[in-house]
């Protein structure tokens, strides 16, 4: 007989903003999985774009998330703990926080954009035969210590005494491969942001056939950095969602394979780094 399909079920999400106005609740007893979520607008709702990864996570089990996302946010910005109260309350205070099933992060991704005019620099015209020529290595390695630092302060949090949560999973993601192009978000069809790499691109008149190559070298850096921090912290999980979307053309300007801008996947990107992170919500819970 064909083995039976598991039902997969959307999860209910609470905006932090209207949580005392929402009908659910982060502790109701009726969902089997309880999560916090922080991070970029990779998390957001109500953002530009209209999709996001939460939005596309369907689980085996039911399943209420608070997210605390924001568009824009970096880790640097969330691990400054003594203002960002609200996430240090809902996740380690004793009178604050929910007993999680696990927490949910989307982060790093801005950190880069923000620092990328002072990672990528310009070479002499012609000079620049690889990648790497076009990198400032020693404002790469400061990305990446920051980056770190970011995770382990969030993750001390965790651990903090008193923490309801402690030793509860961290679940973060690698992000996927964008395009260096002219494709800002937009709302019906005009735009309400700069694209965020391109401009520093052209800036130093990088060609664009090496512009995909450094943007690669850049992403990578920040997916190998989450990933030794998989094995540095514990219970801190990384789903490797690197080649998983189809890749935008350097000269589109709105949606293009599984990208709907510049930085955002589609809806139906977003759907396939979603399945990644619930299978691996599935493995460890």
């Amino acid at each position: 007989m064909p083995k039976k399909k598991s039902v997969l079920y959307p999860a209910d999400i609470i905006q932090a903003m209207n949580l005392n106005d929402s009908p659910i609740s982060p502790d109701d007893a009726a969902y089997s999985w309880r999560f916090l979520a922080e991070g970029d607008s990779w998390f957001t709702i109500g953002a530009i774009p209209s999709s996001n990864l939460l939005y596309e996570l369907r689980l085996k089990k039911s399943a209420v998330i608070l997210n605390l996302g924001y568009p824009g946010d970096t880790i640097a910005n969330i691990a400054q703990l003594s203002a960002n109260t609200e996430f240090s309350r809902r996740l380690a205070h004793p009178n604050w926080a929910s007993d999680w099933s696990a927490i949910l992060m989307s982060g790093g991704g801005n950190d880069l954009i923000d620092q990328a005019a002072d990672i990528i620099r310009a070479t002499p015209l012609g000079t620049g035969k690889k990648a790497a020529d076009h990198i400032d290595a020693d404002r790469l390695a400061q990305f990446k210590a920051g980056v770190k630092a970011g995770y382990r302060a969030i993750v001390a949090l965790r651990d903090s005494a008193g923490s309801p949560n402690k030793g509860k999973p961290v679940i973060v993601h690698t992000y996927d491969f964008p395009t260096p192009r002219p494709a800002p978000a937009t709302f019906i069809i005009a735009p309400i942001t700069k694209p965020w790499l391109h401009p520093v691109f052209e800036r130093y008149q990088i060609g664009k056939s090496m512009r995909i190559k450094v943007a690669d070298l850049l992403l990578n850096a920040l997916a190998d950095t989450l990933l030794e921090l998989e094995k540095e912290l514990p219970n801190f999980h990384v789903v490797e969602t690197r080649d998983t979307l189809e890749r935008a053309q350097i000269d589109a300007r709105g949606n293009s394979g599984d990208w709907l801008n510049e930085i955002h996947p589609n809806g139906d990107g977003y759907r396939k780094i979603a399945d990644k992170l619930a299978a691996r919500l599935h493995k460890v819970l």
